[in-house]
C-alpha cells in the first residue's frame, strides 16, 4: 500500500520550478544525480532550526516585519516532520485566552494565504461540533463559548437534535448539549507549511534543506554562530523549531538551554472513501467525553484521540531526519476505535486503509513553549505545541516574531514563556513521567486548583514532614511543595490556607 502523506505530499522541485532553482542546483550530466546544495552564508541575522509549521511561521512573519537576513535550515525537507502527520483540524475552542487568539489568527492567516502565495492550502470551513454527554462537560463548553463570543468568534451552544441536523452520522442518544463554532476549518498542513515558506523566500528569506544544526555556540551569554554539517553560520539571533528534537538541540550549547518537552506516539485512523462519500465541508466532530476527534478525509474518515493509557517515545540523536509512521499497535487504538463506533456506528462496516502511529510534542503543563532563553540572549524557543501546532502555528509566530523584533508581543504570552520552566521540569525521567499523565488530561475535565500527581516531592521544605504528619494537603509551585490545606486527623475540622497569605480559615463540619 502507497505511504500516505496526510491530505498532501510536498513535492517541491515538481510543483514548483522556481523553488527548486532557488533551494539547489542538479548536475545536468544526470536525472538521477544528488543535487548540488547552494553554499549556506557565512552570516546572518536569524537563523531559524526547522521546516516545519512553526519555522516556517517565524520566517513568514519575521520578513513580513522588515527583517529579511534571516536564513531558514531543515535537516531533511520542510514539513517532512511532525507536520506531515498533521490532521489538518483548526479548532479556536481553546481554555486559556492567549491559545485562543492565537488560533483565531492562525485560522484567518489560513484563509488568505492561498491567495497571497498562490499555493493550495486545501483550506475548508467547516465548523466544528464539540459534543457532551455530561451536564459538566456542557457547562465547560458553555465557559469555552462565553470566551469565543467576546472575542467576535461566532459560536452557539445546541441541542443533541441540532447535531444530528449538522452531521447525520452522529449518534446522539447519550448527549446532552454541544457546542457549534461554524468559522473552524481543516487544512492541509504540510500545504500550509509550503505557502509561509514561498512568501517567506519571496521577502528574502533563505531557506536549505537537507541541512543539520549540531551545535550553537554562546560567548559572553549571547548567541554568536551555530554549526552545521555543512559550516558555521554567525548570527544574533537563533530560533529552536526543532519540534520534538527541541530538547536535544537546546542542549547543544556551551550553556544548556532547558526545553522540557516529550514526545508520545499518537494514532488516528485513515479510512476509505464511504459508499456515499461525505461532503467536504461536513463540520468536525470532538468527542471529549469518547476522547476523539473525527474529520472528513476525502470522503472517508480521519479520527484520532487521546488514551488514558499513552505511550511516550524516545527521540536521543535525532537519528531520524524524516518521521516515519511508527509501529502499528491495534491492541493499543482499540478503546479509541471502540469509541468510534459508539459515535458512529454506521462506520462498522467501513473498511480502514491505514493506521497511523506519529509522534507528537508535549509539554509539562500542556501548554506551548515560546520565548527567550533566561540564559543565553537571542537564543529563542518555540515548540511543544500539544497537538495543536496547526491551531497555533500563525499566531504563535506571530507573537515570537513581535518579540524578536519590538523586544515584546502584542499580546500577554506569560502563560507560555519558557521561563516559567525550571531544570527540574527538564529531566528526562521527570518528562516521560510527566507526559503520561499530560496527555490523557486533553480531554479531562479540571476541577479549580487542580494539581499534577507526577513529578511532586522534587523540593520541599524542611517542615515538610511535620506539617504533612499534622494533616497537610499539597500543592506543587514551580517545583516547590507548598501547603493547600490542613486536614488534622480525628477533630472533623478542615483548615483552608489562603494562597498568598498566611491567614487560617477553619471550616467546622
Amino acid at each position: 500500500m502507497m505511504f500516505l502523506r496526510l491530505l498532501s505530499d510536498i513535492h517541491w522541485r515538481v510543483a514548483n520550478p522556481k523553488w527548486r532553482r532557488m533551494t539547489c542546483s542538479r548536475q545536468s550530466t544526470s536525472s538521477t544525480a544528488e543535487p548540488h546544495p547552494v553554499a549556506l552564508p557565512a552570516q546572518a541575522q536569524v537563523v531559524i532550526c526547522g521546516g516545519g509549521i512553526m519555522g516556517t511561521s517565524v520566517a513568514y512573519h519575521l520578513s513580513k516585519m522588515g527583517w529579511k537576513d534571516i536564513v531558514l535550515l531543515e535537516q531533511g525537507r520542510l514539513a517532512a516532520g511532525t507536520t506531515r502527520f498533521c490532521a489538518g483540524i483548526v479548532s479556536t475552542a481553546r481554555h486559556a485566552s492567549i491559545e485562543l487568539k492565537m488560533a483565531d489568527y492562525s485560522n484567518k492567516l489560513y484563509q488568505q494565504l492561498e491567495q497571497e502565495t498562490g499555493v493550495k492550502t486545501g483550506y475548508v470551513k467547516t465548523g466544528s461540533i464539540s459534543l457532551a454527554q455530561t451536564q459538566d462537560r456542557l457547562i465547560s463548553l458553555k465557559r469555552i463559548a462565553s470566551s469565543l463570543n467576546v472575542m467576535g468568534i461566532p459560536c452557539e451552544i445546541i441541542t443533541p437534535k441540532k447535531v444530528a441536523q449538522l452531521h447525520p452520522l452522529i449518534n446522539i442518544h447519550d448527549l446532552v448539549g454541544a457546542m457549534y463554532v461554524p468559522e473552524d476549518a481543516l487544512v492541509s498542513s504540510a500545504n500550509v507549511s509550503l505557502a509561509l515558506a514561498t512568501a517567506a523566500s519571496r521577502n528574502g528569506v533563505q531557506i536549505h534543506e537537507r541541512t543539520s544544526v549540531s551545535h550553537v555556540s554562546v560567548q559572553k551569554g549571547r548567541v554568536t554562530a551555530i554549526e552545521t554539517d555543512r559550516g558555521q553560520i554567525k548570527c544574533q539571533y537563533f530560533v529552536n523549531c526543532a519540534g520534538q528534537w527541541a530538547y536535544e538541540l537546546g542542549h547543544a550549547t556551551e550553556e544548556a538551554v532547558n526545553i522540557p518537552l516529550h514526545a508520545c506516539e499518537h494514532f488516528y485512523i485513515l479510512t476509505h472513501p464511504l459508499n456515499d462519500p461525505l461532503a467536504s465541508n461536513l463540520p468536525t466532530v470532538v468527542d471529549p467525553d469518547g476522547r476523539i476527534y473525527i474529520r472528513n478525509w476525502q470522503g472517508g474518515i480521519l479520527s484520532g484521540g487521546f488514551e488514558k493509557n499513552p505511550k511516550p517515545l524516545f527521540t536521543e540523536g535525532r537519528n531520524q531526519l524524516e518521521i516515519q509512521n511508527l509501529q502499528e499497535d491495534w491492541d493499543h487504538f482499540e478503546p479509541l476505535l471502540g469509541a468510534l463506533l459508539r459515535r458512529m456506528p454506521d462506520l462498522e462496516a467501513l473498511q480502514i486503509m491505514q493506521l497511523v502511529n506519529c509522534p507528537e510534542s508535549f509539554t509539562p503543563d500542556m501548554r506551548c513553549i515560546m520565548g527567550e532563553s533566561p540564559t543565553v540572549r537571542g537564543y529563542f524557543v518555540l515548540a511543544g505545541m500539544n497537538s495543536a501546532g496547526i491551531s497555533y502555528g500563525g499566531g504563535a509566530g506571530k507573537y515570537l516574531a513581535e518579540w524578536m523584533v519590538n523586544g515584546y508581543p502584542s499580546e500577554n504570552v506569560w502563560p507560555l514563556d519558557l521561563k516559567r520552566f525550571g531544570a527540574l521540569q527538564s529531566s528526562r525521567t521527570f518528562l516521560r513521567h510527566r507526559v503520561m499523565e499530560v496527555m490523557p488530561l486533553m480531554c479531562d475535565l479540571k476541577v479549580p486548583r487542580w494539581d499534577f500527581q507526577t513529578g511532586r516531592q522534587l523540593r520541599t521544605s524542611p517542615l515538610y514532614d511535620r506539617l504533612d504528619a499534622q494533616g497537610a494537603r499539597w500543592m506543587e509551585k514551580h517545583g516547590f511543595e507548598r501547603v493547600k490545606y490542613f486536614v488534622p486527623p480525628g477533630n472533623g475540622e478542615i483548615m483552608f490556607s489562603l494562597p498568598h497569605a498566611s491567614l487560617l480559615v477553619c471550616v467546622r463540619s
